[in-house]
C-alpha cells in the first residue's frame, strides 16, 4: 500500500491583486471577474526566479519535514520548464542531494498533471522499484500571458508543490481513472509565431468539457471504489476557477462541507493545485481525520485524471 507523507510549496514571489490588474485595464469590471474567477490574488515568478528555484524551494521544505530524509524517487510535473533538455527531474536530483540510485524522470501534463504522477508513484512503489518518491509538480503559465489577457491574466499563477508518497501500511491510493478528450486540444494552448508564444483559452468551452467529463469520471471512480459520495469525507478537485468548481459542485451533488475551494488567494496554479490543498489541510490536521478523499485534476489536453485517497488510521 502507499500513502501520502507529507507536502510544501511555494509561490512567485510578485503578488498581483485583482484590484490592481483591473486599474491597468480600465475596461475590466473588477465585480465580475472577482464572481467569475474567485481569484484575488494571483502569483507570479519574479526576475529571479524560475520554476525549478520554487521546486527546490517546496521539494527542501517537504523534505525538512521527513524523520527518514531518504528518496529514491523524483517525478517531475510541468508544461512550462525554463528548458527541454535535460529532465529537470535530473537536475533536481543533484540540487537536492539525492541518491544516485533514484529514478528521475519528468511528466508533460498540466491541471491533470499531479494525479498522473501519483499513479505513476503509486504504481512504482507498489511494484518495488522504490520505496519513497517525491512529486514535484511547478508550472509557469504566467509567461504566456498578455497582461491584457482578461480571460487568462485573472486566474493563472505560478506555484510549485512538493509531495512524498512512500510504502506504507496505514493507507492506500487507489483506484484511479483517466479520461482524454484531444478533440479538444486546441480551446486551451499556447500559440507561437515567430515572435512570442501566448496561452489562448476558450472559457466557455473548457466549463463545457469540465462539466461533462469531470461528473462522469467521478461517478466512474466511485463505482469502481465501490463508495457513494455520502461515504467521501473529502473532494480535492483542481482549483481551476470560482466559476468551474461552483457549478461542479452543484452538479455532483456534493455538500460545501466536503468540498475544497481555496482558490481565492493562490490563484490556478495548474499542476501545483491539488498538492497545495493537500498542503493545506495537512497544516490544519483536517487531512489524517478524512478516511475516504475524492482527488480530481481536469483540464489541459483535454484531460481528467482523479483517484481515491485512504487513510487507515
Amino acid at each position: 500500500m502507499v500513502r501520502i507523507v507529507t507536502s510544501a510549496y511555494s509561490l512567485g514571489g510578485k503578488k498581483e491583486d485583482l484590484k490592481k490588474i483591473c486599474l491597468e485595464n480600465p475596461s475590466w469590471n473588477y465585480e465580475k471577474l472577482l464572481l467569475k474567477t474567485g481569484v484575488q490574488n494571483r502569483h507570479v515568478l519574479t526576475d529571479i526566479e524560475t520554476p525549478e528555484s520554487l521546486s527546490i524551494k517546496a521539494a527542501k521544505n517537504c523534505i525538512d519535514k521527513l524523520e527518514d530524509k531518504n528518496i529514491d524517487g523524483i517525478i517531475y510535473v510541468s508544461q512550462s520548464p525554463s528548458a527541454p533538455l535535460p529532465s529537470r527531474a535530473c537536475i533536481l536530483q543533484e540540487a537536492l542531494g539525492i541518491t544516485k540510485n533514484a529514478l528521475a524522470f519528468d511528466v508533460n501534463q498540466g491541471c491533470s498533471g499531479f494525479v498522473y504522477a501519483l499513479s505513476l508513484a503509486t504504481a512504482l512503489i507498489k511494484n518495488k522499484q522504490a520505496n519513497r518518491i517525491i512529486i514535484i509538480c511547478s508550472d509557469y503559465y504566467t509567461k504566456y500571458i498578455k497582461k491584457s489577457d482578461r480571460t487568462c491574466r485573472p486566474i493563472f499563477s505560478d506555484g510549485a508543490a512538493a509531495t512524498v508518497v512512500e510504502d506504507s501500511k496505514s493507507g492506500d491510493i487507489g483506484p484511479f481513472i483517466f479520461k482524454t478528450d484531444g478533440s479538444g486540444s486546441h480551446h486551451l494552448k499556447v500559440d507561437k509565431n515567430n515572435i512570442e508564444e501566448n496561452l489562448y483559452m476558450n472559457g466557455p468551452e473548457v466549463l463545457k468539457f469540465s462539466l461533462n467529463l469531470v461528473p462522469e469520471a467521478t461517478h466512474e471512480l466511485l463505482k469502481k471504489s465501490s463508495l457513494s459520495v455520502d461515504e467521501i469525507d473529502l473532494f480535492i478537485f483542481h482549483q481551476a476557477s470560482a466559476v468551474v468548481l461552483n457549478k461542479l459542485r452543484k452538479k455532483l451533488n456534493i455538500p460545501e462541507d466536503k468540498w475544497i475551494n481555496e482558490i481565492k488567494n493562490l490563484g490556478n496554479t495548474v499542476s501545483a493545485t491539488i498538492p497545495i490543498a493537500l498542503n493545506n489541510l495537512m497544516g490544519e490536521n483536517v487531512l489524517k481525520k478524512k478516511k475516504n478523499i475524492v482527488v480530481m485534476g481536469f483540464g489541459v489536453g483535454l484531460s481528467v485524471a482523479g483517484c481515491i485517497v485512504r487513510n487507515y488510521n
